[in-house]
């Protein structure tokens, strides 16, 4: 009996699960029939009515658009407007005081110089010519101060480098591109 009850329930299950699925394709191709009977029969059957009224709708947004978007205009203006006077009102909160210290003046002191940059060290360079462009630019010594840091770093590279085949002289180069045969027999053994 409890395998009676178990095979009819498992059999309601299953049809209640095949009723419910049916209805859900029942329902889009009911809808995907619709829309393309909708869409044909509106290009296949059209009346004078059908027109006068496409036509009115055409002309009535032509003619609304521009107080459409000035109305639009008007809310954009609005909101800024709002956002200028608040702005101002923390101004005039703060009583129109100024930071002693500008960022930019923090950043590179009144020379243009970097703060805690070295000065006069042995590997600058100075080039007049472009330290005079430089300054007509109205960025003072910013070249100059790259130039710095790339010599800097190129400095810092060889260091960690040790020599370089430019140091060695001739006879040591052709020594260590020498092969004679001892050493070969040696590395044969």
């Amino acid at each position: 009996m409890a395998d009676a009850d178990a095979l009819d329930l498992s059999d309601r299950a299953r049809e209640a699960a095949n009723e419910f699925f049916s209805e859900i394709f029942g329902t889009v191709e009911r809808a995907f029939f619709r829309f393309f009977k909708n869409l044909y029969n509106s290009f296949a059957e059209v009346s004078v009515s059908r027109w006068s009224k496409v036509i009115g709708s055409v002309i009535f947004y032509v003619l609304i658009r521009p107080y459409i978007e000035k109305f639009f205009k008007f809310l954009h203006d609005r909101d800024r407007r709002k956002e200028k006077e608040k702005k101002e009102a923390e101004r005039a909160k703060l009583g129109g005081k100024k930071a002693k210290m500008s960022a930019n003046s923090l950043r590179g002191g009144d020379k243009g110089k970097v703060i805690g940059e070295v000065e006069n060290t042995d590997d600058e360079v100075e080039d007049e010519e472009e330290d005079e462009l430089v300054e007509a630019s109205g960025v003072p010594e910013w070249n100059k101060m790259a130039r710095k840091r790339q010599k800097k770093y190129i400095k810092n590279l060889q260091k960690k480098e040790g020599p370089k085949a430019e140091k060695f002289t001739e006879d040591e180069i052709m020594e260590l591109l020498d092969w004679s045969e001892s050493e070969d027999e040696k590395k044969s053994k």
